[in-house]
């Protein structure tokens, strides 16, 4: 498959991987009932998985490493979420494609311990997310006695650590922060910090590690992906080209919910591929081929 070969894209290049083109959406940010603020069960999603045409669905439930989040700390039963996870794919094989992947938060003081969790455990696809800054919650405590470049910038500094640890696949909703922030300082101005997330972009492609389109600020009042086009276009820019597509779903109702906008936006901005993974190993869908396959079923 042809790719971007320049020096800075070597490493996400081989880890590309062939295969056939199936003409259907996928979803690769899923939470099932496995997180502490999931609403449907693993079978629900199938179901609607199926009824909505997707041929791939990628459950991403949360396991949080910060004491201070209560319940949400160690939530994740692995070995009950592994079982659950076999059972839909063996129900739902030739079906539908049903992929384990996690969402691994990242505080910098954490030190080993995600390393550690993913040590001996089995995984289709890890994200790794940002949602304690110091910790302290992005959703509301991270902004109490602090400036707008205080907190943004303490939110893209834990970005960079998360990203340079290598450690996952993919990095969700990268400019996430701005969700809340933007309730308490106004709207989100990518180019204020386009160094930092420059910065971060660039780790990234050395890494080769992924950037998520997340499509759950389309549902709300940001009415634009997680990141916004700017900061993917940027991605782009710098060489990167491995990109998931995920909704973010917490309920059936939500799966499949601004995929289509997002590869639009992936293929406005020069992508021509997204992936989806199998045991950590990624592999390239063509874009032109998914739209294709949904106007089919219009």
């Amino acid at each position: 498959m042809a790719v971007n070969t320049n020096a800075k894209s070597n490493k996400q290049a081989g880890r590309y991987e062939g295969g056939r083109q199936p003409a259907a959406l996928v979803d690769y940010h899923v939470h099932s009932q496995f997180s502490p603020d999931g609403r449907s069960t693993i079978d629900e999603y199938c179901e609607r998985a199926v009824a909505l045409g997707l041929s791939e669905i990628c459950f991403t439930d949360h396991f949080d490493f910060e004491p201070r989040g209560g319940h949400w700390y160690g939530f994740l039963d692995y070995e009950r979420y592994t079982e659950a996870i076999s059972r839909a794919e063996a129900r739902w094989r030739g079906t539908l494609a049903v992929r384990k992947g996690v969402e691994l938060d990242f505080q910098s003081h954490y030190g080993n311990q995600v390393r550690d969790f993913l040590a001996g455990k089995e995984f289709d696809f890890v994200l790794g997310s940002i949602h304690w800054v110091d910790s302290l919650s992005v959703d509301s405590e991270l902004y109490d006695g602090r400036s707008m470049e205080e907190a943004y910038g303490r939110y893209f500094e834990e970005a960079y650590g998360a990203a340079k640890t290598g450690l996952y696949d993919v990095i969700a909703h990268l400019d996430y922060i701005k969700r809340y922030a933007s309730q308490v300082y106004g709207e989100f101005d990518f180019s204020q910090f386009h160094d930092q997330i420059e910065a971060i972009l660039k780790v990234m492609v050395e890494n080769g590690t992924g950037l998520e389109i997340n499509t759950s600020g389309l549902r709300g009042e940001l009415g634009e992906t997680l990141p916004g086009p700017g900061i993917v276009r940027l991605y782009r820019e710098l060489g990167g080209e491995l990109v998931t597509v995920g909704s973010d779903a917490h309920c059936a109702e939500h799966l499949g919910s601004g995929i289509t906008e997002a590869l639009a936006l992936l293929r406005a901005v020069g992508f021509d591929y997204v992936a989806v993974f199998h045991e950590r190993k990624p592999r390239l869908l063509k874009i032109e081929a998914l739209q294709r396959g949904i106007c089919a079923r219009m």
